[in-house]
């Protein structure tokens, strides 16, 4: 959940929100930021599941409202396109034919499915777009909650690895095994996120924060600070903030179990599958990642997640512009690692973090 400066202005879209759960499930960071003289025009509305924010410094109301405007316009068709809940979309498309025969993809749709695949080398299978399949059997985007067998967790990844997507590039065709699914949920809101700072910047937007369900863009500086400061949620799922990051030009996403989880036979599972193993992940509260781009940063947090602390940093340091905090328990609370370059621009209420 983000929170933005008292003083802001806060205007709601047209759209209805109609979807109070998925904003929770969403919901990570949390920004704090001091009010300027001027105060920055704030617009909100829901979209891919989840509350989304536009911020916009130095403009006037009017021109920063049509900059909003325009930018919830893209999130829309984003949604549209990307969405498996919507089985119009052309993700769903894809996915009702897969059947191994090359599927005719638009060229966005065939670059996002690159742009994930190479996320899913990059940390060495921890992420996976082809992972649906593990996803719903653990109970979660519309299955049953239950403890699966090893027979059914091992049907189930026989239809995940991304190794298994065939791209021609030549022709900008995606080809599925029969029964394989892909789901974007992992890069999707970053995607979107990377887009409205691009049609913000067409209109002649330098200052802005756009944030989807907690995959958050600092595009320039909030007027008179050196960046954006946002603050770093409690991985134990509170509303406080445990830091603060200072990011200028850059994007941010976390990851945790906190909020998504199930219960079954008294033990809790979170969402994040490990799709090397079929099993959630447990050993990690929360992974927050900078990166570049949205979309870098929203597939890193889940593929990092995954990985844990011990293998991550090494993926990090492969990765231009990259670093990581991740948030663990042990029996004195919690404790936060780094890895890459964060500490400069990392404030840490609790001291105790190693790299």
């Amino acid at each position: 959940m983000i929170r933005l400066c008292a003083k802001m202005r806060r205007l709601h879209a047209e759209r209805p929100f109609d979807g109070i759960l998925p904003l929770a499930l969403a919901a990570i960071l949390i920004l704090s930021s001091a009010c300027a003289p001027r105060e920055p025009y704030t617009k909100e509305t829901f979209v891919m599941g989840t509350k989304a924010w536009v911020t916009i410094a130095g403009m006037s109301d009017r021109d920063a409202d049509r900059a909003a405007q325009a930018a919830f316009r893209e999130m829309y068709r984003i949604e549209s396109v990307m969405s498996t809940w919507r089985p119009s979309s052309e993700i769903s498309r894809l996915n009702a034919d897969s059947s191994g025969a090359p599927f005719a993809a638009s060229s966005e749709l065939y670059s996002l499915i690159d742009s994930s695949l190479f996320y899913s080398r990059a940390t060495m299978g921890a992420f996976d777009v082809t992972v649906r399949p593990l996803v719903r059997l653990w109970g979660f985007q519309g299955g049953e909650a239950k403890l699966p067998p090893d027979s059914e967790i091992a049907r189930a990844m026989s239809l995940v690895g991304s190794g298994k997507v065939a791209l021609d590039p030549s022709r900008s065709t995606i080809a599925l095994p029969r029964g394989m699914q892909i789901d974007l949920a992992g890069v999707a809101k970053g995607y979107a996120v990377d887009r409205c700072v691009a049609v913000l910047a067409g209109l002649g937007v330098r200052n802005a924060l756009v944030n989807i369900g907690g995959n958050i863009y600092a595009m320039g500086a909030h007027p008179g600070k050196a960046g954006w400061s946002v603050g770093v949620r409690d991985p134990n799922g509170g509303l406080e903030t445990v830091g603060t990051l200072v990011l200028r030009d850059e994007a941010v996403a976390t990851s945790g179990n906190y909020e998504n989880f199930v219960e079954i036979e008294g033990t809790r599972y979170g969402h994040i599958i490990d799709p090397r193993t079929g099993w959630p992940v447990s050993h990690v509260l929360s992974v927050t990642v900078v990166a570049p781009t949205g979309l870098a940063s929203d597939a890193l947090s889940t593929g990092l997640f995954v990985l844990g602390p011990g293998d991550a940093p090494a993926v990090v340091e492969r990765l231009p512009g990259v670093a990581a905090l991740f948030a663990l328990a042990n029996d004195r609370g919690i404790v936060y690692r780094s890895a890459g370059d964060l500490d400069r621009r990392l404030i840490l209420r609790n001291a105790n973090m190693t790299r």
